[in-house]
């Protein structure tokens, strides 16, 4: 399994208008939507692994169901604990499910759809993992510093970032 987002040197600075959120409709998910929307076409989402070279998901919608989920998969690897992170967007539909093990993390892929996964399970060290997700979240850090510099620092990003 590999897990990557590779931001291309074309990323205009500025290029997403920091607009008003919204307590009561919005919360970090609104960020991180707004974000990916403008680093499509900017960017590139990876994901291989279990039999597939490279997953069908996009900047848009899959980097952003992710990232959602991306501080508390960090949290459970650093304490070695079970994470799950679900790919649930039409077209992908498969879940990844972390256990840990004496050796590191079990990474189960279960898949929703007609595609199944060659193997089910791949297993890595607990650091290859944290390294892995450290490094999606270290590059969405740095594009949307790049991206809307206001962002970066509003109170919902800080959080999210710390919630690790």
């Amino acid at each position: 399994m590999h897990i990557e987002l590779r931001v291309g040197p074309d990323l205009p600075p500025g290029a997403l208008a920091a607009r008003t959120y919204d307590p009561n409709d919005d919360d970090v998910r609104s960020i991180l939507a707004d974000a990916c929307e403008a680093l499509e076409g900017h960017a590139e989402f990876l994901i291989a692994g279990f039999g597939q070279d490279r997953w069908p998901v996009d900047v848009r919608t899959d980097l952003a169901v992710f990232l959602e989920q991306l501080p508390d998969a960090l949290r459970a690897v650093r304490s070695g604990e079970e994470a799950e992170i679900d790919l649930y967007e039409q077209g992908i539909e498969r879940t990844l499910e972390l256990q840990p093990q004496a050796s590191g993390y079990a990474v189960r892929c279960v898949s929703r759809t007609d595609w199944q996964p060659v193997p089910e399970v791949e297993v890595f060290d607990g650091q290859a993992i944290e390294t892995m997700l450290l490094g999606v979240r270290d590059a969405f850090l740095q594009a949307l510093a790049r991206l809307a510099p206001e962002l970066h620092a509003h109170p919902w990003i800080v959080e999210w970032q710390a919630a690790e």
